[in-house]
């Protein structure tokens, strides 16, 4: 069983409305345009937990100790590589965002790095000394996550792209267009 709104938009002065539910329709079987704008959002929503130091649910990070020591540094941002990193993809089958960095899921989950095959880690500390360990303990700092105002945003942006399509005839979802 199927169920749906049929509109027949055949009376003078209705192509407006039938050109309207023809885009949202074809939106419907392409929808990238609301991935994209959700994952541009995702993307903007963690690179704000950089600048704050926040996790997703709005829980500080605990500082690095070079953050600590050399202050008023921020945690995860001495180059700003991994936040330059973070980006998104958009398809019509959704939409991710995130870091290729090899090192984003350990700052991001938290974890232990042990020394391969019984051997050490070396590392400089941020006061210049030198450490040899067996293994260093990463405290999570989650900044990739969807919290409760993430997901109202994402469905009004949802929302704002369909009302969009049916609006504006000049994104290319006319009726009688093939696609987007």
């Amino acid at each position: 069983m199927s169920i749906g709104i049929e509109v027949d938009a055949h009376l003078e002065g209705l192509n407006g409305v039938a050109d309207a539910f023809a885009r949202m329709v074809r939106l419907g079987y392409r929808p990238r345009p609301i991935w994209d704008a959700i994952g541009q959002y995702g993307e903007s929503s963690t690179r704000l937990r950089f600048k704050n130091q926040i996790d997703p649910e709005g829980k500080r990070w605990k500082p690095s100790s070079r953050a600590q020591q050399f202050g008023p540094g921020r945690t995860l941002i001495q180059k700003a590589r991994l936040l330059r990193s973070i980006t998104h993809n958009a398809d019509d089958r959704g939409t991710s965002w995130g870091s290729n960095v090899i090192y984003a899921a350990i700052h991001n989950e938290g974890g232990e790095i042990k020394a391969k095959a019984g051997g050490a880690l070396r590392f400089r500390l941020p006061g210049g000394a030198f450490v040899t360990v067996k293994k260093v303990t990463i405290p999570a700092r989650a900044f990739v996550g969807v919290n409760a105002t993430d997901a109202r945003e994402m469905e009004q942006l949802a929302v704002e792209v369909l009302y969009n399509a049916a609006r504006n005839p000049s994104q290319g979802w006319s009726a009688g267009k093939d696609g987007a």
